[in-house]
């Protein structure tokens, strides 16, 4: 439970490095409160449900739930109502109890990460990024280290023993690579300027280096070189439950196979004994350990069709647990045998939904169902520690606000 609370609550996010031409549709189709700005609404999701409580009322963003490891709290990041496209950098780590009482700041800071008794956190949204860590009251805030990479540098991860941090260096090779309407993809050796009508993407191909580093700062040491994330996207680096291996995917692109395609690797925590674990022609992507590091839940698919599949520790006996559905995001139950994920696709095409399986695939249930343009709409959750909850955030592009709910899923209903 540990290992995959940590990997997912990532200290540092990545910028886009694809462009994408297309533009997204409308927002939430039915608004359940007044407009927030620009007419764009607000929507309170707590009459959908009888499961579900609100916790925030913030006029600004209040995102990335973290729970305590006992339950009681729900770390936060909290920021300030600015105003529709506007970024503030005045950004605060916060907590509040279970029920979204006693709300307090703790930090400027973002994404927290909380392990026992510590909660790490990122201190900078952008170059240098400084990582701290405090005590979960506020006290003793120490910097631990400023990592100096450019604003695609992403992902560290804190192993699960809150000892160490591996974490990506990017670089950009030179290349470009354009992504035509036909699905390939040609590389040039300069920026070319194409007629946008036959083209798709136009991206920089990026390379990164994978380091292992003490969690004061010291000992850094390079395990892995020359990884491709041209196209990869978000792409955690993943510790398994024992702290001994680290799952990363790859994208592979090349003159003689122009065609994208990501996949999953995994190698020991000093870069050995790397192993590809899917081979997929299409996207293999966001790999979780199973608690028990038994299994490996991960997403495969396309930009209009994305699974949840599961495989064994070292990619054989790879089973899919969904099918015909847009996955987004999806995490394991802290005791393993639940998965729960967020889907676009499912019964109801104009909805973003959180479901609920067995870790087999079994027992699917449906627990929220919000009417809206999913492509409008983004959510994180996160599972309390005893399972009996999922916190989630939920925000809407071109809203300045986003709240935070948590929703009942200790007495499901098996179908």
């Amino acid at each position: 439970m540990l290992s995959n609370m940590l990997s997912r609550n990532i200290i540092v996010t990545i910028l886009v490095i694809a462009l994408p031409l297309s533009v997204l549709l409308s927002g939430c189709l039915k608004p359940e409160k007044p407009t927030h700005e620009q007419g764009i609404p607000v929507v309170d999701l707590t009459n959908l449900s009888e499961r579900i409580t609100r916790l925030t009322t913030n006029p600004g963003p209040d995102e990335n739930p973290v729970w305590s490891a006992d339950g009681k709290r729900i770390f936060l990041e909290s920021r300030p109502d600015i105003g529709v496209g506007r970024f503030s950098p005045e950004c605060y780590i916060c907590v509040m109890d279970a029920d979204g009482s006693n709300l307090t700041r703790l930090a400027n800071g973002t994404k927290p990460v909380v392990y026992l008794d510590k909660v790490f956190f990122q201190n900078k949204d952008y170059v240098p990024i400084d990582l701290w860590v405090m005590n979960t009251d506020g006290s003793n805030k120490k910097k631990l280290a400023s990592l100096n990479v450019t604003p695609l540098g992403f992902n560290p991860t804190i192993s699960p023993d809150g000892v160490r941090i591996c974490y990506y260096t990017l670089y950009d090779t030179g290349y470009y690579w354009v992504k035509w309407k036909n699905d390939t993809w040609t590389r040039f050796n300069y920026e070319p300027y194409l007629n946008r009508q036959n083209m798709g993407i136009l991206s920089r191909e990026v390379h990164a280096d994978i380091f292992l580093m003490d969690a004061d700062g010291g000992n850094k040491t390079k395990i892995a070189s020359d990884i491709d994330l041209t196209c990869s996207g978000y792409s955690d680096l993943i510790w398994s439950p024992d702290g001994k291996r680290i799952l990363f995917q790859t994208s592979k692109l090349s003159k003689d196979n122009p065609i994208e395609n990501v996949d999953i690797w995994v190698m020991d925590t000093d870069g050995s004994n790397k192993k590809q674990l899917t081979k997929y022609s299409g996207h293999d992507t966001n790999p979780k350990w199973s608690p028990d590091g038994k299994k490996i839940a991960y997403r495969s698919g396309n930009l209009s069709n994305c699974d949840i599949w599961i495989m064994n520790p070292y990619g054989s006996d790879k089973k899919q647990l969904t099918t015909g559905a847009l996955i987004s995001g999806f995490d394991w139950s802290p005791d393993g045998r639940n998965i729960a994920y967020i889907s676009w696709l499912t019964k109801d095409p104009k909805a973003k939904e959180i479901w609920i399986m067995d870790a087999d695939g079994s027992n699917k249930e449906l627990l929220l169902s919000v009417p809206c343009d999913p492509s409008r709409v983004g959510m994180g959750f996160a599972w309390s520690p005893d399972g009996s909850k999922i916190a989630f955030e939920y925000d809407m592009i071109d809203v300045v606000n986003s709240d935070i709910y948590v929703i009942d899923v200790q007495n499901r209903k098996l179908t």
